[in-house]
């Protein structure tokens, strides 16, 4: 080959990791929001009624609720962790509160299951840290001890929630016409947002995400911030376990079966790396969105509900697919001194 054809050749070559390296930057910020919109539009053509502000309304309730331990996954994500325990803290949590709130009252029992799943992320975090069991590990040990508490405490019956109507308002109140959960989410969204982006404990976590050992080189707390992002992870998982009770008002120990996967599938669609290093919390908001509303055009489209699984579980193997490739593209880049 010439060198002109060599150089015509690195050039094409170049241009197209450039434009492959725009695509991600543009589908990071716009991608998820253009699909929800593409996703919108095509059911409200089909179903005029789905964007009933009733329809609407329910839509971003359980958009909140899945959102809420999302955020809280994202920081387990840009640090290189995962917690799998989720579900079963969902479980355990919505357990605990209705059982609680009979005998101390809304605050107090809101409070002390907040505080239990901080504690299971403590726990998770110091058996990580101090026995140097694998977050996967421990987390999936976790997942099965809490799962059997939630099972145990209410010997394997449902609780429901007759007499407790001003819980109930936690899911169905408004503030200036914004649902209630909209707003925890957004309040927690708006928290992380700034704790990740403007605070030294975001960019510990990012760093130890990206190279954990070139971040014990430069004097980071590794063991501290993995502990501190599993308290929080599990506080988060206990609050959405708050608002899935406030929604249903009848729980038991089979609830959040799932969330794991539907938290690492928003996350990763949202712009967040599996493998590290970054956190896009608006992303992880618009794709709980996503998710929200392929959910409920199924269900208005009366498709069995299975298929909400598969639609799940095809959107995290994109997900997965396109943070594989983004990686590959983003590192080829650097390689290269393109970034």
């Amino acid at each position: 080959m010439s060198t002109s054809a060599s150089k015509a050749a690195d050039g094409e070559d170049r241009r197209g990791l450039d434009s492959a390296l725009r695509f991600f930057q543009v589908f990071e910020n716009l991608g998820v929001l253009v699909m929800i919109v593409v996703v919108v539009a095509l059911v409200a053509w089909v179903t005029p009624n789905f964007l009933s502000p009733h329809n609407v309304s329910s839509l971003l309730v359980t958009a909140a609720i899945a959102a809420v331990p999302a955020l809280g996954m994202t920081l387990a994500l840009a640090m290189g962790a995962l917690d799998l325990s989720i579900g079963s803290m969902q479980a355990l949590a919505a357990c605990t509160v209705a059982i609680l709130l009979g005998t101390v009252g809304i605050p107090l029992s809101i409070g002390a299951t907040i505080l239990l799943g901080a504690g299971v992320g403590l726990a998770n975090g110091l058996i990580v840290t101090r026995l140097g069991v694998p977050a996967f590990v421990a987390t999936v040990g976790a997942m099965s001890v809490l799962r059997g508490a939630a099972l145990l405490i209410t010997d394997g019956q449902s609780i429901l929630l007759m007499d407790e109507p001003e819980f109930a308002r936690l899911n169905t109140g408004q503030i200036l016409g914004v649902p209630i959960p909209v707003l925890i989410a957004l309040g927690l969204f708006a928290v992380l947002w700034v704790v990740m982006r403007h605070t030294p404990f975001g960019q510990h976590i990012c760093a130890i995400g990206g190279n954990e050992k070139a971040a014990e080189a430069t004097g980071l707390h590794i063991d501290r911030v993995k502990v501190a992002v599993f308290v929080i992870v599990g506080a988060t998982a206990a609050l959405s376990g708050v608002m899935l009770t406030s929604r249903l008002m009848i729980v038991d120990g089979t609830l959040g079966v799932g969330l794991e996967l539907q938290a690492i599938a928003i996350v990763v669609l949202g712009g967040t790396s599996l493998m590290g290093g970054n956190a896009n919390m608006l992303g992880t908001m618009l794709a709980a969105v996503l998710i929200s509303v392929i959910n409920s055009a199924l269900n208005i489209l009366k498709v069995e509900s299975f298929y909400q699984y598969l639609a799940l579980g095809l959107l995290l193997i994109f997900a997965l697919a396109l943070d594989t490739l983004r990686r590959a593209i983003i590192k080829r880049a650097v390689t290269e001194g393109r970034l």
